[in-house]
């Protein structure tokens, strides 16, 4: 929209007249133009009036990047008058990614998409052009239509809801005790981990991760002695533990908004592929995909961890032990994807080929 205006020369750019011939095609040399009304109008007033009816905001900056003049819908747009931004840089009511674009409203030409816009009383979404012209540069700033604004603003909502969801239920996972803290950052991140190599989309791998957060939380209904026993659990101990997958499922009743996924990780965590499980003793494809990345990325770290009833594991032991129940204990795809692509043992897909 620029290339039609010719800028002179800057400091002189108060002295000198914008050039309109589309507007003085009767004579390139007059000083005015004839009205509909038969009034001789003065070009430079034509040109004021050209530019405030833009639907934009104009900008004009120096080299340095300070507002030496702004027109078109201007004040509309941000509420401060041409007086208030004169001598004052652009970039203190314009925010962008300048590490991406480092010549961004100082040399060329081009377009910033979804700039913010802060204002007196609030942050606009504008889609910005500029080019430059000799040592100047004009632009303009452009109000993204009501639906896309809405649309970036529910984005950001949304994005800021799903980080403080995460944050809740993740205190809401650890809120036990400070090894159960460990445990949750560790299998979370292999969880999320063994969900991108197994090709789930966004949300199931956000599902996974609050499964892996969650997994335990009806362990708080367990006693803290039978948790903490040194020992092997008697028979009536090991029943109150077999509970805890459906004791977590009624606290998360209460939790609504969570993706059934997320619940079917905590109810299934610790069936078998055989069958042999617990609370339903499903086998096989019946157990939810997320139950199945539960099952495994759970009991490697249990294996590698201190608990009180054992030292930690070796981590080549802990993964023979993965290999040897592929097929029986956990899923034997998601093993040799865990154990191959998540922990980064390549040479062990022999083993998982063999077994096929």
């Amino acid at each position: 929209m620029f290339e039609d205006f010719d800028f002179p020369s800057y400091p002189s750019l108060g002295k000198s007249k914008l050039r309109t011939p589309a507007l003085c095609a009767a004579d390139s040399s007059a000083s005015g133009s004839q009205g509909w009304s038969g009034e001789t109008v003065p070009k430079a007033n034509l040109m004021q009036v050209m530019l405030e009816a833009q639907p934009q905001a104009l900008f004009l900056l120096d080299a340095a990047g300070l507002i030496l003049e702004v027109g078109g819908a201007w004040e509309t747009m941000t509420g401060l008058s041409a007086d208030e931004v004169r001598g004052r840089p652009l970039l203190e009511w314009l925010r962008y990614d300048r590490a991406h674009y480092p010549a961004a409203l100082r040399r060329g030409q081009g377009v910033l998409e979804d700039a913010e816009l802060l204002t007196r009383h609030a942050c606009h979404v504008v889609r910005v052009v500029w080019a430059e012209r000799g040592p100047l540069v004009a632009g303009s700033l452009e109000a993204l239509k009501v639906s896309a604004q809405h649309t970036f603003d529910l984005s950001e909502r949304l994005n800021h809801t799903e980080r403080a969801l995460d944050d809740a239920i993740h205190l809401l996972g650890v809120s036990q005790d400070a090894w159960q803290a460990e445990h949750i950052r560790r299998i979370v991140d292999f969880a999320q981990r063994l969900a991108g190599a197994a090709g789930l989309g966004p949300s199931e791998v956000r599902a996974v991760r609050w499964g892996a957060a969650l997994h335990d939380i009806g362990k708080a209904r367990v006693p803290q002695e039978i948790l903490h026993k040194p020992g092997p659990l008697n028979a009536l101990e090991y029943e109150v533990i077999l509970q805890h997958p459906l004791w977590g499922v009624q606290v998360l009743a209460e939790l609504p908004f969570l993706p059934a996924q997320t619940v079917d990780a905590v109810r299934h965590h610790h069936e078998r592929w055989d069958g042999h499980g617990y609370p339903l003793g499903l086998r096989e494809g019946a157990i939810p995909l997320v139950a199945r990345i539960m099952a495994i990325v759970d009991v490697f770290d249990a294996l590698t961890s201190v608990r009180p009833y054992k030292p930690a594991w070796p981590y080549q032991d802990a993964v023979e032990h993965l290999i040897r129940e592929s097929g029986r204990q956990f899923d034997p795809e998601l093993t040799q994807l865990f154990v191959c692509e998540v922990l980064g043992f390549t040479h062990l897909l022999p083993r998982f080929e063999a077994q096929q």
